[in-house]
């Protein structure tokens, strides 16, 4: 009998199917979530509730990861790279329960100690993605090459232009943006590399939505730093839904994965 944590080969034939109602649902609610926000006569009262729903965001993407790394535990593959991404997610938990402490006490969270767990997310959800494509040993085209190596330059350059092009120099908060930034592009690009190895196979539509995820989080950096370069950010603001839907769809891609692997 073929154990399930030592996967053999991935299918020819994906088997699994993207279940567009979830993401129109998850879609639905951060808007829905938003627009109660605006609606709420209390700022006070809507900065509690977005540090809790910021909390559970990622809680609950980091529970279903380690549910998946303890299925897997055996597997030298899975097993570890399920337990690293989350890990990862679970930094981001320590880094919004920081914030919102901060926050609370009336502490400038940004940038602060919150910072380094919110940065520790990025290597290990790396780490994750890197394991999992080298397990399986693609050769991979100049093309495809070219076009990971396009994609964090692409990012980086978007935000280094827009943030200088208002500031008129490289400051403290355009380097600290950056750190992110370049982190968060170099995880999409890492993600996509993945999604292109396994487009044909059964993991081909899980890692797609997990670079769904990804790629909306990384949105949410870009949007972030430059907002927060000009100290235009607040908790309300809209840039929040990309993280909100973020950690939603990568707990359903990771429950794709449960499923598959």
């Amino acid at each position: 009998m073929e154990n399930p944590a030592r996967p053999t080969s991935v299918p020819e034939r994906l088997t699994s199917i993207i279940n567009y109602k979830v993401l129109l649902l998850i879609l639905g609610l951060v808007a829905g979530f938003q627009l109660y926000l605006y609606s709420l006569p209390d700022p006070e009262e809507a900065d509690t509730t977005i540090s809790v729903i910021s909390t559970l965001n990622p809680l609950a993407a980091a529970v279903v990861g380690f549910f998946v790394a303890k299925r897997y535990q055996g597997s030298k593959v899975f097993g570890k790279s399920y337990f690293a991404l989350a890990l990862g997610l679970s930094m981001m938990v320590l880094g919004e329960i920081t914030y919102g402490i901060q926050d609370l006490l009336g502490i400038d969270p940004y940038p602060s100690v919150a910072d380094v767990f919110f940065i520790s997310f990025y290597p290990l959800a790396f780490y994750h993605v890197v394991t999992n494509v080298r397990f399986f040993k693609p050769k991979l085209d100049i093309a495809t090459k070219i076009f990971i190596v396009i994609i964090p330059i692409s990012i980086v350059a978007t935000y280094s232009f827009l943030s200088l092009q208002e500031i008129g120099e490289a400051n403290f908060d355009y380097y600290f943006g950056l750190v992110f930034i370049i982190a968060s592009a170099v995880v999409l690009s890492a993600g996509i590399l993945g999604a292109r190895v396994f487009r044909q196979g059964v993991l081909g539509v899980a890692w797609l939505v997990l670079v769904i995820g990804i790629l909306l989080t990384t949105f949410g950096d870009v949007w972030y730093y430059y907002l927060e370069t000009f100290g235009q950010y607040d908790l309300v603001h809209p840039v929040n839904l990309f993280w909100y839907a973020s950690y939603m769809v990568i707990t359903y891609a990771l429950y794709k994965h449960q499923n598959i692997v």
